[in-house]
């Protein structure tokens, strides 16, 4: 749960001629709410950079959604492991809010990996703040009581806090809705 890494930041970094090319291969997309980005059995094609709104990623299991990572304004969201693999997700993305994206492909992507060195770099970045930040909420649901985990959430994400409901929270943290509600009456 770090959410540490600024793609903005790390955008402007890059050279002109770079950031040129970028902004050439991506596309504004526009969702209303509750639509879906991606849906369990499609291929994760490319990234999102959310402009404005608010997304989640989420699995079913049992018949039950499981929220397995939220979105915000430039924040980037994707199936990790469906873009990565280029093989059907099991995860779908979806709005929560109407939101606005750049999309950007994964063919884009890696011809921008071969043309240029220095892209290799921001690209890593992007892939190691996701790698920590799924590390990092794995380890707190192993080692925190429910309490700290939601804590840590309010402490490190209180603008995501504030945007998406109580139920898709809850199991983002690894429990039930009425615990959660407890614990937050009690703060």
């Amino acid at each position: 749960m770090n959410y540490s890494f600024n793609i903005i930041d790390e955008y402007k970094s890059l050279s002109p001629n770079i950031q040129a090319d970028i902004l050439a291969k991506l596309k504004i997309l526009e969702f209303a709410k509750n639509e879906f980005l991606l849906k369990k059995g499609e291929i994760c094609k490319g990234i999102y950079i959310i402009e404005k709104g608010c997304c989640r990623t989420y699995l079913e299991e049992g018949g039950k959604e499981i929220t397995t990572s939220f979105g915000i304004d430039t924040n980037i969201i994707c199936s990790a492991y469906s873009y990565l693999s280029q093989t059907s997700s099991e995860e779908y993305i979806q709005t929560l809010e109407e939101t606005v994206c750049y999309f950007i492909s994964y063919k884009s992507i890696q011809g921008l990996l071969d043309k240029y060195v220095e892209f290799n770099v921001f690209v890593r970045k992007i892939y190691e703040s996701l790698l920590i930040n799924e590390i990092n909420l794995l380890n707190s649901i192993r080692t925190k009581s429910a309490l700290e985990r939601y804590e840590l959430f309010m402490e490190k994400t209180p603008k995501i806090l504030q945007r998406v409901p109580l139920s898709h929270l809850a199991t983002f943290l690894g429990m039930s809705k009425e615990t959660l509600s407890r614990m937050r009456s009690k703060i």
